[in-house]
């Protein structure tokens, strides 16, 4: 009974999750209408890169509780271009991690050691094969951009702030930038929002602007209403489904 309930909870999150539309969040808060401070410069030398980003709790502050994350979407940095990028291969994780994107009061400051900034619930959520890594038309004047360079997860991530910062680690393949710069918000020591570790292996205090797209997740007295409903309407369809012996 209790791994049959389970499972109808698993069910029950997975559905809902597919039923509502996804809500939008841009990290950093305040650049949802307003183009970053700098920009990320892609790398111009073609060859295979890992990238990290970690995400400030405090930026989640208008949600409630843990959220279903589904897609990522980055931006081009206005007056730079299109962007223009192929790769062979492209696996992007997330995870809750001890590190923080700031040395702010007791936050410990992500590392330039990748594998030592992962968390334990470390989750494949995209993966594919050789093609258009980036692609992007850019825009003009003081921007911002539109966020037209999205990766749907075939594999969502449930976060929730109170246990800690969102880590979003990216391998690449035969990574080929032929031009473009994503937009990027920096900040001054001890570190604001965002952080990275990119091709440099150095931390950075900022990082690429993103839109992830999400859905709140269900309170679990909820979910426990809706199990048992669903149970009592799966019971008298597994009688009927069932010979008599």
């Amino acid at each position: 009974m209790a791994r049959a309930l389970a499972l109808s909870l698993l069910l029950l999150i997975t559905s809902f999750a597919a039923a509502a539309p996804l809500t939008t969040l841009v990290i950093p808060n305040a650049q949802t209408s307003t183009a970053g401070n700098g920009m990320n410069n892609l790398p111009g030398t073609p060859g295979s890169y890992e990238f990290q980003e970690v995400f400030g709790r405090g930026q989640f502050s208008s949600v409630s509780g843990a959220i279903l994350i589904q897609q990522i979407a980055f931006r081009a940095s206005p007056n730079t271009g299109p962007i223009s990028v192929t790769d062979t291969s492209i696996n992007i994780s997330l995870s809750t991690s001890s590190f923080a994107p700031n040395s702010i009061g007791s936050n410990t400051l992500i590392t330039s050691n990748y594998a030592a900034n992962i968390g334990p619930d470390n989750t494949l959520v995209y993966s594919a094969g050789a093609g258009t890594l980036l692609s992007s038309p850019g825009c003009t004047g003081s921007g911002p951009c539109a966020f037209d360079m999205i990766f749907n997860f075939s594999t969502p991530f449930l976060y929730d702030p109170a246990n800690g910062w969102l880590l979003m680690d990216i391998h690449v393949t035969g990574f080929n930038a032929a031009s473009g710069a994503l937009d990027a918000e920096s900040f001054s020591s001890p570190g604001g929002s965002v952080a990275q570790v990119g091709s440099s292996d150095q931390v950075d205090l900022g990082g690429p602007i993103v839109q992830l797209g999400y859905t709140a997740t269900p309170e679990p007295s909820s979910l426990l209403l809706l199990g048992t409903g669903a149970l009592g309407f799966l019971g008298p369809i597994r009688k009927k489904l069932v010979p008599h012996r």
